[in-house]
């Protein structure tokens, strides 16, 4: 068996990974990174667009977009330093110019619910802002002593009285916040995300700033190189042997990483394809066995007949938020949409064409479509879901508590971070506090 050693294993080269190799690499330790791709960036994935037309065919265009994570938010300081550190620009949002709803049946210009539904529809937008708020400053109940904690959206939202067009509006949100099942998700999700601006749904999105030029991949990739830490790519790890002397990580054709220390940057989902010797401890062990309940769907839509700028929600199913991003040179404009997948059964998401289709059919009637594409998160063998979402009754599954270093194994990731788990940021912080870890440990040895 082919066996080498370095003083520091990194299994996973996202933005957690990187940053934790880096931050290494600085101490003068040698550090061998892995990841099961063929590329860096982890749940970043900046690429060409290949665009899928209606007859199946695929062809690749000048665009490069986002397939995963992309906006990052005017507070978020460690991305942004180390995107001008590493010489990465950022691109502004579009702003948003106009507004359409999908509700009772039909699509709207004119707001979110009928003049009929409108009383009914603003004291829930109002209980969800004061709610919000409540949250925001650390107080688990609201007004009326109920539980903002312990509750799922499905719940919460019964809680809120609403009509069918305010639960669509709250379902479309959802996509873009708690991204899984309204039923298995704490409203908490929902309600932290739209504590950034005003409390309000609609106000999620002025979090969203900036998106990297070149994506979280192309700064992962920087920071890899500079730090001079080895990267081996299509190298997926199978095993992670740790005793109190060593760590050995298996990987292809009977080869072994032998590590001082190692820190496991894999994300919680992707886990659960690692076996541990001796097995993580139990807190975490059920952690990985029951994984977080991210199942986020994200598409881009190439069309004709739609200005950039227009935000559209609603629908209840399938892609219920779509946003005019930006325009392109020839013309056209690409539009980002955002669903929820089952976990499960239950999926909907069969391909790129026929759910844009429906989603540009919903919200942008006048648009030609020209092509449409996406990445499959929850059924990539390396991700197994999307964005973190915890999971109601098993919160502390992503505290960072729980991920404290356990022997030579160190653990990184935007899942599990001290601050803003899910946000890119998060994954950088996460990284630079695993680095901290190791060094501790290696000093003491």
């Amino acid at each position: 068996m082919a066996e080498d050693c370095c003083d520091v294993a990194v299994v996973g080269a996202g933005l957690a990974g990187a940053m934790a190799a880096a931050d290494l690499s600085e101490r003068g330790l040698a550090v061998t990174i892995l990841d099961a791709r063929d590329r860096v960036g982890g749940r970043s994935y900046f690429r060409r667009f290949e665009g899928v037309r209606g007859t199946g065919s695929r062809r690749e265009t000048e665009e490069e977009l986002d397939f995963g994570g992309s906006w990052i938010t005017p507070w978020q300081s460690t991305i942004r330093a180390l995107c001008a550190r590493h010489g990465i620009s950022l691109r502004p949002r579009h702003p948003v110019t106009a507004r359409r709803w999908y509700r009772d049946g039909g699509l709207h210009h004119d707001g979110p619910t009928s003049a009929a539904d409108r009383a009914s529809h603003e004291r829930a937008i109002a209980r969800i802002a004061m709610d919000a708020a409540l949250l925001k400053t650390g107080n688990g109940k609201d007004d009326k002593g109920r539980t903002l904690l312990n509750i799922s959206l499905a719940d919460y939202t019964q809680r809120l009285q609403a009509s069918a067009a305010t639960l669509d509006l709250i379902g479309a949100w959802w996509t873009v916040s708690g991204n899984g099942d309204k039923a298995l998700v704490p409203a908490s999700e929902f309600l932290h995300s739209c504590a950034y601006i005003d409390g309000t749904p609609d106000g999620i999105i002025d979090a969203w700033t900036d998106s990297l030029i070149g994506g979280v991949s192309a700064l992962a990739a920087r920071m890899i190189d500079g730090c001079g830490a080895r990267l081996l790519l299509n190298a997926a790890v199978s095993a992670i042997e740790h005793d109190g002397n060593a760590v050995q990580l298996a990987i292809a054709e009977r080869r072994t990483i032998t590590a001082r220390a190692a820190v496991i940057a894999t994300g919680l989902n992707p886990m659960a394809g690692l076996r541990f010797w001796p097995a993580l401890p139990p807190i975490q062990n059920g952690a990985v066995t029951r994984g977080h309940a991210g199942r986020a769907v994200k598409l881009w839509a190439k069309v004709r007949g739609v200005a950039p700028g227009i935000l559209a929600t609603g629908g209840g199913s399938g892609i219920e938020w779509m946003f005019g991003e930006r325009a392109t040179n020839d013309g056209a404009t690409l539009l980002v949409g955002f669903g929820v997948e089952g976990e499960g059964g239950g999926a909907w998401m069969k391909d790129a064409h026929s759910a844009a289709e429906q989603a540009v059919t919903r919200f942008f009637p006048e648009a030609e479509l020209i092509a449409a594409d996406w990445h499959d998160w929850n059924r990539d063998p390396f991700s197994r879901g999307a964005w973190v979402a915890s999971r109601l009754g098993a919160e502390s599954d992503i505290s960072h508590q729980t991920w404290k270093r356990q022997g030579r194994l160190a653990f990184a990731s935007s899942d599990i971070s001290p601050e803003g788990a899910g946000w890119f940021d998060a994954a950088a912080i996460s990284g630079a506090s695993a680095a901290l870890e190791i060094m501790e440990l290696l000093r003491m040895n």
